[in-house]
C-alpha cells in the first residue's frame, strides 16, 4: 500500500509538473507565468520610472538625452535627427510594445497566432479588406522618399534595440499571459500602424445601408430622411464662400440612383445594419484679436475608443532641425498632434466618403475574369495563410480586381450577406504621412505648413491651425476621390465604367479657410461645405449638436482665456435635450395622467439645467425616454427584415416639428403622436425604476451610463469599470458607454500659441502601458474631471545631470 501511495504521489507530482510547464491551448505554462524571479510578479513596479544611468548602442551617432519629467513624459534632446528618432522608437517600445505589436497585428490580420481561434473572422476580414496590401504601398511610397526612409529606418532600429534587450524576466506582462515573445519591428509595422487608423477613420458600409434603405423607402422619402445637404446647417467654411479657383473639370455620366434590386440579388440584401460609433473630434482655433494675451489659441479633443493602454503617448522631440512636443501614436515615429516653437495643430474627422464597393459580374464559375463594359479583365489571385494558435493554420484565396480586393463571396461571408463585392479605398494608395507630419513638426507658418500636407492622404481630417505670427487657418485635407452626383452614395455595378470615380481632387482645391474676419474657427464633424464648394462628395457621418454649441460659445464672448477653454472642451450641455424637451413634455399631461413616481421624473425634467453631470438623474431619464421614443418612431424601419437605418435624433426633431413638410412619410397624426410620446415618458420612468431597483443605488448619469475603459485585450481585467464623467453623444464632452467599452474624447489639448508656448493637456491613461506601472492610469483622475498637465518645450537647466534623465551613448 505504501508502495502504490509512493508511485501515486510521483505520477500526480509529474502531472502537476508537467500541466505546469506546459502550454494548454493558448493559456501560458502556469509555473513559468508565477516564477516569482521571472514571471509575472518582476513587472509589478513601486515607482512610475526606474532607469539605468545610461545605455550604448552602436547605431548611434552621438549622445542623446533624455529627461522624464513628472508626467513620465520623454523629453528626448538629440543632435540629429536619425539619433531623435533611434530614441523615440526605443522609448516608445519601452513604454508600449505589447500596444504597438498588437495594433500592427491587429492590421495585418495576424492576431489568431497569439489569440487562437477567437480572432480568425477578423483575421479573415482584414486580409480580405487589403490591408497588407494598403500598408506595402505606403511603405514603398516613405522609401521614395530619402527623408521620410531615414525616419523610419531609425526609428525601427530604436524599437529593435529595445527588443533585442529583453529577457522573459523583463517582457511586458502580456507576453508572459499569451506565452509568446515579440518579432522584431519593421518598417511595415510602422506602415500598418498607419493603416489601421486610416481603417478606423475611414467610415464603414454605409453604401448597404443606403442601398436597402433606398430600395425599402423609395426615393422620395429617402431624400427627406437622409438630405444630402441642410440649408439649415452651417458647415465649417462659410456658406456662399468665393472659391478662388477653376475646378478641375470632371465628365458628367447620366448616372442614376440604383434601386437596391437593380445592383443586388435578395439574398444579397439581407446585410445587417449596425449601430456604429463614428470617430469624430472637436477643434477650434482663435486669434489673438479675441483672446485675452493677445496670442492666437488652438484647441482639439479627438474621439476614439477608449483603451488600455491609450491610443496616444506624449513626447517632446528636438534635434537642430526640431523642438516640437504633443501626442505620437505608439508604433509611428513624429508627433502627430501638438505644438512647436512657433505653431500649434490639431485635426477632427472630416468623415468623407472613400471607401466605395462594387459588385463584380464574372465571366463564370472560374472567377479569373470579369466584365468591365465590353471588356473582360483578369483577376489577381493572392494566397492567404492564417497561422492559428492551439489550431490549424487556414489557407484562402483573396480575389483582387482593378477596383480593389473582393472582401465578401461565398466563402466568406453570413449566411444572406451581399457577395462578389468589391472594395476600393484611397488607403490602398495613400500618400506619405511620414514625410507630411515631419514637415509639419517643423512647420513655421502656415505656407510651409500647407505645403507639408501636400503629402497627405489618408485618413481624410480636418487641420486646425494656429501661429505665433497671428495666422489661423483650417484646411480639409486627404486624397479625395473626384464624382459625379450619386457616384458613390450606394453599391455600385462593377462592370460599368461610368462608375469610375475620375481621380483625385488636387490638394490645391481641398477647403480651407484662413484668418476668418469672425476671429475663429471651429470644426465638430458637421459639413465642411455648403452646395456651392464645385466638387461632389459624401459625408458617411455628420453631426448636429457638438458643432453647434461650439459656434454658440465661441459667438458669444469678445475675449477668452485658457480656462474658459478649458470648461469649453468639458463642457456638458445637453444642447439636443435644451432645443427639443420642452416640445417632448408639452405633449405629456403631467396633471391627470401621470402617477407620482411620473410626475417627480416630470419635475425633475422639467427644472433640469441640461446638464450632463454625473449626479444628476434627468439626463438619465431624458436618454432613456428618447431612445424608446426613436424605437417607436422608427418601429416600422426597425421591423424591416433585416433594419434598415433611421434618421438621427436632430433629423426626428426636425420632422416632427414640421410635419407639413413630411406628409409623404405616413407618420402620426397629432393624437397619436401626443400617445406615443406618453408611452414613451411612461415607459422610461419604469425602466428608470427597475433600474435603481436591480442596482440598488439611483440612476444618477455616473451610475446610469455606465463607462469602461477597457484593455485592448484583456478587456476588463486589465481595464478601468465605472469611470464617473459627464457629458455624452452629441456633447462637447462627447462619451458614449459601449459593449466593448467607452468611445469619446481620447485626449484633450490647448495651446496658447505665443514666442514661448505653453499647452495644456490629458488623456484616460497614461504614459507606461504596463499595468503594474502606477502611471498606466496616472491620467485618468484628471481626465474624468476635467483637470490638465502642463506641457512646455521648456527643459530644467540640470536636466542633463538629472536622476531623471536617461543618457544614450554611442558605441
Amino acid at each position: 500500500m505504501k508502495r502504490i501511495t509512493g508511485y501515486s504521489i510521483c505520477t500526480i507530482t509529474l502531472v502537476i509538473t508537467l500541466l505546469l510547464n506546459i502550454n494548454i491551448k493558448t493559456y501560458p505554462p502556469i509555473a513559468k507565468l508565477l516564477d516569482p524571479f521571472h514571471g509575472f510578479w518582476q513587472n509589478a513596479e513601486k515607482q512610475p520610472l526606474t532607469i539605468p544611468p545610461s545605455l550604448c548602442f552602436k547605431e548611434l551617432n552621438d549622445t542623446v538625452y533624455v529627461y522624464f519629467d513628472e508626467h513620465l513624459i520623454p523629453h528626448i534632446q538629440a543632435t540629429n535627427d536619425h539619433d531623435l528618432y533611434f530614441v523615440q522608437g526605443y522609448i516608445t517600445a519601452f513604454h508600449r510594445l505589447f500596444q504597438m505589436d498588437v495594433m500592427s497585428r491587429l492590421a495585418a490580420g495576424r492576431l489568431s497566432e497569439i489569440l487562437g481561434p477567437r480572432t480568425v473572422t477578423n483575421d479573415r476580414l482584414q486580409r480580405r479588406k487589403g490591408m497588407v496590401y494598403a500598408a506595402e504601398n505606403a511603405l514603398a511610397a516613405m522609401n521614395n522618399n530619402a527623408t521620410s526612409k531615414e525616419v523610419v529606418d531609425a526609428y525601427t532600429a530604436g524599437v529593435n534595440a529595445y527588443i533585442h534587450s529583453l529577457s522573459y524576466k523583463t517582457l511586458p506582462v502580456e507576453y508572459k499571459f499569451l506565452s509568446y515573445s515579440p518579432e522584431d519591428w519593421t518598417p511595415l509595422n510602422t506602415a500598418l500602424i498607419g493603416i489601421q487608423m486610416a481603417d478606423n477613420l475611414g467610415g464603414y458600409e454605409q453604401s448597404w445601408e443606403n442601398v436597402y434603405a433606398f430600395d425599402v423607402l423609395g426615393e422620395t422619402q429617402f431624400g427627406l430622411l437622409f438630405p444630402d445637404h441642410d440649408p439649415h446647417e452651417e458647415p465649417i467654411i462659410p456658406k456662399n464662400t468665393h472659391w478662388a479657383f477653376k475646378p478641375v473639370a470632371i465628365p458628367k455620366h447620366a448616372i442614376t440612383t440604383p434601386q437596391g434590386k437593380a445592383v443586388l440579388s435578395n439574398d444579397q440584401l439581407k446585410h445587417d445594419v449596425q449601430k456604429n460609433n463614428i470617430d469624430g473630434s472637436n477643434n477650434w482655433v482663435i486669434s489673438g484679436k479675441k483672446t485675452l494675451n493677445g496670442y492666437p489659441h488652438l484647441a482639439n479633443d479627438p474621439h476614439l475608443p477608449l483603451q488600455l493602454p491609450a491610443t496616444w503617448y506624449a513626447v517632446h522631440l528636438s534635434s537642430p532641425t526640431v523642438n516640437v512636443m504633443g501626442s505620437s501614436i505608439p508604433g509611428t515615429p513624429n508627433v502627430i498632434l501638438g505644438f512647436n516653437e512657433n505653431i500649434a495643430w490639431g485635426v477632427t474627422n472630416a468623415a468623407w466618403t472613400v471607401r466605395d464597393f462594387y459588385t463584380i459580374n464574372f465571366k463564370d464559375a472560374t472567377r479569373k475574369e470579369y466584365y468591365y463594359d465590353d471588356l473582360l479583365l483578369k483577376t489577381q489571385r493572392k494566397k492567404e495563410t492564417i497561422y492559428v494558435k492551439g489550431g490549424n493554420a487556414i489557407t484562402e484565396e483573396v480575389l483582387y480586381t482593378h477596383w480593389g480586393p473582393i472582401v465578401y463571396d461565398e466563402a466568406f461571408a453570413p449566411a444572406g450577406h451581399y457577395k462578389d463585392v468589391a472594395m476600393q479605398w484611397t488607403g490602398h494608395h495613400a500618400g506619405n504621412e511620414i514625410l507630411t507630419f515631419y514637415l509639419i513638426n517643423r512647420s513655421n507658418n502656415f505656407q510651409t505648413f500647407d505645403e507639408g500636407l501636400k503629402n497627405y492622404a489618408i485618413p481624410a481630417q480636418n487641420f486646425a491651425f494656429a501661429a505665433n505670427d497671428g495666422d489661423i487657418a483650417l484646411k480639409i485635407a486627404g486624397k479625395f476621390p473626384k464624382r459625379v452626383k450619386k457616384q458613390g452614395q450606394f453599391i455600385m455595378p462593377g462592370d460599368d465604367s461610368k462608375y469610375q470615380i475620375q481621380g483625385y481632387i488636387i490638394p490645391e482645391h481641398w477647403p480651407k479657410i484662413l484668418n476668418p474676419p469672425t476671429g475663429y474657427i471651429s470644426s465638430a464633424n458637421e459639413k465642411p461645405t455648403d452646395h456651392l464648394y464645385p466638387y461632389v462628395y459624401y459625408q458617411y457621418a455628420k453631426e448636429n449638436y457638438r458643432n453647434r454649441r461650439l459656434k454658440q460659445l465661441l459667438s458669444q464672448v469678445k475675449k477668452v482665456g485658457i480656462e474658459t477653454l478649458m470648461a469649453w472642451q468639458n463642457d456638458n450641455y445637453n444642447l439636443a435635450a435644451s432645443e427639443n424637451l420642452a416640445f417632448l413634455l408639452s405633449f405629456v399631461d403631467h396633471h391627470a395622467a401621470l402617477n407620482s413616481q411620473e410626475q417627480h421624473m416630470y419635475q425633475t425634467l422639467l427644472t433640469w439645467n441640461f446638464k450632463n453631470d454625473i449626479d444628476q438623474v434627468a439626463p438619465s431619464m431624458f436618454l432613456a425616454f428618447t431612445n424608446d421614443l426613436m424605437m417607436q418612431l422608427w418601429r416600422k424601419l426597425y421591423a424591416c427584415e433585416p433594419a434598415i437605418k433611421t434618421p438621427d435624433f436632430y433629423e426626428t426633431m426636425r420632422i416632427l416639428r414640421d410635419p407639413a413638410r413630411y406628409t409623404r412619410l405616413a407618420l402620426p397624426n397629432e393624437a397619436e403622436l401626443k400617445a406615443l410620446i406618453i408611452d414613451s415618458f411612461k415607459y422610461a420612468v419604469q425602466s428608470l425604476h427597475a433600474w435603481d431597483t436591480q442596482h440598488k443605488k439611483t440612476c444618477k448619469w455616473g451610475n446610469y451610463r455606465k463607462m469602461n475603459i477597457p484593455h485592448l485585450l484583456f478587456r476588463n481585467l486589465l481595464g478601468v469599470d465605472n469611470v464617473q464623467i459627464g457629458g455624452g453623444e452629441g456633447i462637447l464632452n462627447a462619451n458614449s458607454a459601449g459593449t466593448y467599452g467607452g468611445h469619446g474624447v481620447s485626449m484633450r489639448l490647448l495651446v496658447s500659441v505665443e514666442k514661448e508656448p505653453t499647452a495644456w493637456y490629458i488623456y484616460p491613461g497614461g504614459q507606461s502601458g504596463n499595468p503594474g506601472n502606477p502611471a498606466y492610469t496616472q491620467f485618468l483622475p484628471l481626465w474624468s474631471t476635467g483637470k490638465y498637465i502642463t506641457l512646455t518645450l521648456k527643459l530644467p537647466a540640470d536636466y542633463k545631470t538629472s536622476n531623471h534623465t536617461l543618457v544614450f551613448i554611442p558605441g
